[in-house]
């Protein structure tokens, strides 16, 4: 992301906008996740544990939630797409 990073204290104010914004709902850990997240991450179970560990956890709780995840990150659009779930990259 290079220049767009933002401080953790920015990324916080980010946030706290996010909870103040009618649009967005926070959801609590599925109870069964952890049988989704096991399954997601079966195909990378020979790999070290990488950055595909955080794509799984999000597309694990998308799946539990029945949601679309909407990324910019084109290997998690294709981990989706690879798993069978809806997944949009924004235009």
């Amino acid at each position: 992301m290079g220049d767009a990073v933002l401080t953790m204290g920015k990324a916080w104010n980010v946030y706290d906008g996010w909870l103040e914004d009618p649009r967005v709902e926070l959801y609590p850990e599925p109870r069964d996740i952890e049988i989704t997240f096991r399954r997601v991450t079966a195909p990378f179970a020979a790999q070290r544990a990488s950055k595909a560990v955080g794509d799984c956890w999000l597309l694990a709780f998308a799946m539990e939630i029945n949601a679309t995840l909407v990324t910019f990150d084109r290997a998690l659009y294709e981990l989706c797409r690879k798993q069978g779930h809806t997944a949009v990259i924004p235009a």
